[in-house]
């Protein structure tokens, strides 16, 4: 039954090495994250746009630097080869509200806690919703820090728990 699938939950080693890293890729930076419990109709991850980056284009260095002083995580690219890896057999493991294609403006949601060399340049990887007239279906892509980032590049990020007040 695809509904009691849905109730499942995973566990995703963010203080392991990177699961994959693509040919030609050489991993510059990975940031640890503990262990994140997945559970795909109440995600903990959150797709996150700096307030600068949510009016206008904003060079990737920019954000960067305001990742850094989000309090919580950066996550690092062993959740989106996660995601990646299960979402062909369980399409329902990444919100579908991920997906968020507006006017023929797919979102890449960019895993900047793992920073890769690539032909000379930094990147990092990205989860993107491929949807056209073949096929639709999860697919990895990368991202240069140094480019212009608007809207279409949240960043995939784990806010810390409330304080409890008790």
């Amino acid at each position: 039954m695809r509904f009691r699938e849905n109730i499942k939950t995973f566990g995703i080693d963010l203080d392991a090495d990177p699961v994959y890293v693509p040919a030609g890729f050489e991993v510059v930076e990975h940031i640890k994250g503990g262990f994140l419990v997945w559970t795909p109709h109440k995600p903990r991850i959150e797709l996150y746009l700096p307030e600068a980056q949510r009016k206008g284009i904003v060079p990737g260095e920019k954000v960067l630097e305001a990742l850094e002083k989000f309090d919580g995580t950066i996550v690092n690219a062993n959740a989106l080869d996660y995601l990646i890896d299960h979402a062909t057999g369980s399409p329902w493991i990444i919100p579908e509200e991920w997906k968020n294609v507006e006017m023929h403006r797919k979102k890449h949601i960019l895993f900047w806690g793992t920073r890769y060399r690539f032909e000379g340049g930094i990147c990092v990887r990205t989860l993107e919703w491929s949807a056209d007239a073949r096929e639709r279906v999860w697919r990895a892509g990368y991202c240069w820090i140094d480019n212009q980032l608007n809207s279409q590049f949240p960043a995939a990020m784990i806010r810390k728990p409330a304080p409890s007040s008790e």
